[in-house]
């Protein structure tokens, strides 16, 4: 146990949160209260989710390691839970003699035995508010079941078939500080303020806004006019030359057939969802300011993973264009340089970075590099890359990573390696060209694919890639280079195996 801790730590989580809406990024959503931490943080231009799908990225952002590496990779039986053993930083914090508080949106499975959430001080995990939500559309004359659309996704064994919310948006009809962000917000600030002054306090408000379904309240709900709703980049463009991963993404079927007026509608309602959220978190930084405490506190602001929102005509996530990946980052505390930083960083940094700035030993297994030095001296060199991954919505079925850099990002489809991806993020940031094909981009493909091929390996992987251009690197299992797809037992045999950096 660290034998006297003095720094608190505040963690303000978003469910699904498009960075570009907001203003701290430029975007539409004024968001007062994010705008202010802005002004007074290191606020990261550059930070990527580690995956773009909750269950596998919120353990990544708790132990500072990759899906792959921790063992969470996909909604499924087999697939949700982490492996044994795996620390996280609450546990950390805890031990320390931190007094924990977390309150909202969880989606961290941990192995038998292990949870330790009835250790801390308050422990409240909730989920979205779907009955409520298709009550309240029943009230409003909303068609029962228009918030959610069919798919059929690629798994490990076959295909399964499920629904998919969609951005059908209702009104908040009962008190807007009975709806479940107003209590989670709520119930963190109460946390806050009732900590003893002796003991430092962690504290967790994971909200789960915006994230559909979009039950919002007014006036937020009416605070858009769809009308002066935009198509966003990439709206109409054709899906035919995208892998599979990407043009029969769940995100695409369940909205097909969709006119630009439902569309404009829901994307209204979520911008005005987003400014709710910072309504919410506004609570609690307000409690924190009323504590006394706001300078002897480290705080941080972020999300676990993005919304493509019509973008390449898809709603919610699961690819790794920048609208799904690319995340907002603020951190706010003692020694830290308020200011933007441009260089890369990731989920998995987090948790060094909170254990460092607090003084704390590290997670031993941690992959993610602490970001200290940067919040300190906004010129600090960055890393040359960073990495993304997909490993499938349920039960598997895609194998996607990809690797960013200052200007580029290249993405390789497993199953469909003749359909990889290259964006210049310089030129195109909206990533609606293609590059992986042009000869004049030969080199820096195979500078990225050799970067991913490396990453994938010294993290443990549980496949390896398989390049067009370079078939001396092997298909892990014997795998064509079409990609087949990996079976569920490949999987959990891999899962079994040590990974390099324990």
């Amino acid at each position: 146990m660290n034998s006297a801790p003095t720094m608190n730590l505040l963690v303000l989580l978003c469910d699904q949160l498009q960075r570009d809406v907001t203003g701290p990024w430029a975007g539409p959503v004024l968001t007062p209260h994010w705008s202010r931490l802005a002004g007074e943080s290191a606020v990261f231009d550059r930070f990527y989710c580690a995956t773009p799908l909750c269950i596998p990225t919120r353990p990544s952002m708790m132990t500072g390691r990759w899906p792959h590496a921790h063992g969470s990779t996909s909604f499924g039986e087999g697939y949700a839970t982490m492996n044994p053993g795996e620390e996280l930083l609450i546990d950390r914090l805890h031990d320390a003699g931190y007094r924990v508080g977390y309150q909202g949106i969880w989606h961290i499975n941990r192995a038998e035995g292990e949870d330790r959430s009835g250790e801390y001080a308050h422990f409240d995990a909730g989920g979205f508010p779907y009955r409520e939500h298709e009550a309240m559309m029943a009230e409003q004359g909303i068609e029962p079941g228009s918030q959610r659309g069919a798919v059929r996704t690629r798994t490990d064994g076959g295909h399964h078939d499920w629904a998919l919310s969609i951005p059908v948006p209702a009104k908040w009809t009962r008190p807007t500080e009975e709806h479940p962000d107003t209590v989670r917000a709520w119930a963190i600030a109460d946390f806050i303020l009732d900590a003893p002054p002796a003991r430092p306090f962690a504290a967790w408000c994971s909200l789960g806004a915006p994230h559909p379904p979009l039950l919002v309240p007014e006036p937020w709900l009416s605070m858009f006019d769809p009308g002066d709703v935009e198509p966003p980049p990439g709206f109409d463009a054709s899906a035919d030359d995208l892998p599979e991963a990407v043009a029969d993404a769940p995100g695409r079927q369940a909205v097909r057939g969709w006119g630009w007026e439902q569309w404009a509608r829901g994307i209204a309602a979520y911008l005005g969802f987003v400014a709710f959220a910072d309504a919410c978190h506004g609570v609690v930084l307000d409690a924190l300011a009323r504590s006394g405490r706001a300078r002897d506190t480290l705080v941080m602001m972020t999300g676990d993973h993005g919304e493509m929102l019509g973008a390449h005509g898809l709603y919610q996530k699961g690819v790794l264009y920048d609208r799904a990946c690319r995340l907002p980052l603020m951190m706010r505390g003692p020694g830290i340089a308020p200011g933007r930083r441009t260089q890369l960083a990731s989920h998995v940094d987090l948790a060094p970075t909170v254990l460092d700035l607090l003084g704390i030993p590290p997670l031993a297994r941690a992959q993610g590099k602490s970001l200290a030095p940067m919040l300190r001296d906004p010129d600090a060199p960055g890393p040359e890359f960073t990495f993304i991954e997909f490993n499938g919505h349920i039960d598997g079925g895609y194998h996607v990573r990809g690797v960013v850099t200052e200007r580029h990002k290249y993405v390789h489809y497993h199953e469909e390696p003749e359909r990889d991806q290259l964006f210049d993020l310089a030129a195109d940031p909206d990533e609606l060209h293609n590059l992986a094909s042009n000869a004049a981009h030969t080199g820096v493909r195979a500078h990225l694919q050799a970067a991913l091929a490396e990453w994938m390996r010294d993290t443990g992987d549980f496949f390896q890639p398989c390049f067009e251009q370079a078939p001396a690197v092997p298909c892990n299992g014997g795998d064509s280079l079409g990609g087949v797809t990996r079976r569920h037992d490949i999987r959990q045999q891999a899962k079994g195996r040590p990974h390099a950096t324990q």
